[in-house]
């Protein structure tokens, strides 16, 4: 009825393989409680005979006054009298059911069996009967009862594990995409993605279980009973639904398209509040809070915009569906009276209220239906923006057969790499070409943007090189490494520390998951930070909080150097560790990193040259090449890029400081 419902169920169909037998079940059961429920309405025409017919107590002997009324005509054979009131008497017998009308004879049986003889209808014979209809109505409601009931129950069990697997996935699908991704995406978006767009979807699953299921098999027995008791009238009924389809389905095509744009201004709006909350201090620094609010309001200003728009289409749809369920009903009491005063159609009238009240039925489950599919659209932008992440190529891939990595071996080389980050025209780094010998100390220094930071991504493999290979130990390609056994060969402290909302104690054991209390005390000593520790009222069971709000930055950066400690790799990626810190801070990690770098091979980002003048070799790196390797010694003497950058830095001639 809409356009393009696969990719909603392209999207939920792995996570609905696992529950197809209760999937299956939940049909089953939708099924057999319609049926009992629409089914109790045949009970309306023997109910009606039962409480309008009139006893056979009040009845005369028709048989009796045909016989006497037949023995007058014989006897005055010319009196025109007699025999018009013997005609107007009619034949006492019954006129013979059409043996071609099984609809009708299956009518007579049902009635037959549940009434008997027709003419023996004395007031506590009703009054028995009654019961006996009361009896079987109470019967199919419970079991229609308990059959919605379980699967009311199943369908829930059914949806949430649906969104529950599908949450996981996406989790873990965003978790495989690489730095390249991470690095281009707006949080708030994805956020919302994650959050609004998987709950609506989760809506759309409740309401596939319950409405889309039940309410259609509510319509379809509805208008099957309907056909029973009155075929002529309920073809007409069908005859009549694509006044209803086709309008609809041209409206819920409307819907999907708001409903996408609806989506994309939510997350716009998310994305406007994250950053508003994430940079609160800069905010209040500037005193810019009526500012960010007003971007807020802005946002969320387009948002209501299309939130309105997409009200006004499903509207739409819903007062269509109205408008022809009930003037579709007043249409079907036209043509039934003209049938029966024209066509001298005449029917039963306890079938005609089992018929009319079997269509009220109907058309209450397609409103049901429709509304239902109306949100179902809503839910096709949510789902193609989550189709969206997972179309997201995972481009650091596992090869199979890939080797375990034993050690740095000889070192590290890159060779010949090109990397080109999306969406821009020049490459961070081109034919570069490097070897990080084991044991050593190599610093990478050189201006912002010169690629420093996409080399350590490269050596860590967040990213691949667009060409040229990075190998390790005698020219194993990293590709061809399983990224369990290579992520253990490193450790990694970044300029920006990160703490999780947990524990001193669980922070530090990031590094190494398996490690003992004494090891995790070991190296919070060598990263400096145990005495700090132990002081807290609970030690290593103190929470961060936010982030390790309420640490100073040296603090931070020392735990996340305890967590490097801990996870005894050969190889350390140090990217601007101490850049963002006060003199002080920047005296303790630099002497707890001393401490770390001790019998490593040791990649380190430096922006401060006077932290890096010790390495053992030194890459001076610009524009994505390599201009310059050396030692300070030799970098200074051969007064190119290096000695510039340090003039800058220490404000003195080069002479003065080498040494």
């Amino acid at each position: 009825m809409f356009r393009n419902p696969r990719g909603l169920f392209r999207l939920l169909a792995p996570y609905a393989k696992p529950f197809i037998g209760a999937l299956a079940l939940v049909f089953v059961l939708n099924g057999l409680g319609a049926l009992l429920q629409q089914g109790t309405y045949l009970l309306l025409q023997p109910t009606w005979t039962l409480l309008f017919a009139e006893s056979n107590e009040d009845q005369p002997d028709l048989a009796a006054a045909r016989e006497a009324l037949e023995a007058a005509s014989n006897e005055n054979p010319g009196d025109v009298n007699l025999t018009q009131a013997l005609q107007a008497l009619g034949n006492p017998e019954p006129e013979p059911t059409p043996p071609d009308d099984v609809l009708a004879q299956a009518r007579g049986w049902l009635n037959q069996r549940l009434l008997g003889d027709p003419g023996d209808l004395t007031p506590e014979r009703r009054l028995n009967l009654l019961g006996v209809v009361a009896i079987v109505i109470s019967i199919m409601a419970v079991i229609a009862a308990l059959a919605q009931y379980l699967a009311a129950i199943l369908s829930a069990r059914v949806g949430h594990g649906m969104i529950v697997a599908l949450r996981q996935s996406l989790a873990g699908h965003l978790m495989r995409l690489s730095l390249g991704f991470h690095g281009r995406r707006r949080f708030g978006d994805l956020l919302s993605r994650v959050s609004a767009d998987v709950g609506q979807t989760l809506t759309v699953v409740n309401l596939f279980l319950r409405d889309l299921v039940q309410e259609p098999l509510m319509a379809i027995t509805a208008l099957g009973w309907a056909f029973f008791v009155a075929p002529e009238a309920t073809l007409v009924v069908l005859l009549g639904t694509p006044l209803l389809v086709v309008p609809v389905g041209l409206i819920l095509k409307k819907v999907k398209k708001r409903s996408t744009k609806s989506a994309t201004k939510l997350g716009a709006s998310m994305q406007v509040l994250t950053q508003m909350l994430q940079g609160i201090r800069t905010v209040k620094a500037y005193r810019a809070e009526d500012r960010e609010l007003a971007r807020f309001k802005e946002a969320n200003d387009q948002y209501v915009h299309e939130a309105v728009r997409l009200a006004k289409v499903t509207a739409i749809s819903s007062a269509w569906t109205i408008l022809y369920t009930h003037a579709g009903l007043g249409m079907i009491v036209m043509l039934v009276g003209w049938l029966a005063v024209r066509g001298g159609v005449q029917r039963d009238p306890g079938e005609m209220l089992t018929f009319f009240m079997l269509v009220s039925r109907s058309y209450a489950s397609i409103k049901r239906t429709t509304r239902a599919l109306g949100q179902v659209a809503q839910a096709e932008g949510a789902a193609d923006r989550l189709r969206d992440l997972f179309d997201e190529r995972v481009d650091i891939i596992e090869q199979r057969g890939a080797e375990a990595a034993e050690g740095l071996g000889d070192g590290v080389v890159l060779r010949d790499v090109t990397f080109t980050y999306p969406g821009s025209e020049e490459p961070a780094l081109k034919n570069f070409n490097l070897t990080i010998r084991a044991g050593e100390t190599l610093a990478l220094v050189g201006p912002s943007g010169c690629g420093k930071s996409t080399l350590v991504d490269l050596v860590a493999r967040f990213l691949d090189p667009d060409q040229g290979t990075v190998e390790v130990g005698s020219g194993l390609d990293l590709r061809k490494i399983s990224l369990d056994s290579w992520t253990k060969q490193y450790a990694m402290v970044t300029q920006v520390p990160f703490l999780f909302h947990t524990t001193m104690g669980a922070n530090i054991r990031y590094g190494r998951e398996d490690a003992s209390q004494a090891e995790i005390e070991e190296a919070a000593a060598a990263a400096g930070i145990l005495e700090f520790i132990q002081d807290l009222p609970l030690g290593f069971d103190t929470d961060v909080e936010d982030a390790g709000e309420r640490l100073s930055g040296g603090q931070r950066q020392r735990i996340t150097i305890a967590r490097a400690f801990l996870r005894q790799a050969p190889l350390l990626l140090l990217d601007e560790a101490t850049s963002a810190l006060d003199s002080e801070s920047e005296r303790q990690v630099q002497e707890a990193l001393d401490r770390l770098m001790a019998k490593h091979t040791v990649l380190v980002v430096a922006h401060r040259l006077s932290t890096v003048r010790r390495a053992d070799r030194i890459a001076v790196l610009d524009e994505g090449e390599l201009m310059e390797l050396g030692t300070h010694e030799e970098l200074l003497a051969q007064d190119g890029l290096y000695c510039r950058l340090w003039r800058l830095q220490e404000g003195s001639r080069p002479e003065a400081t080498s040494g």
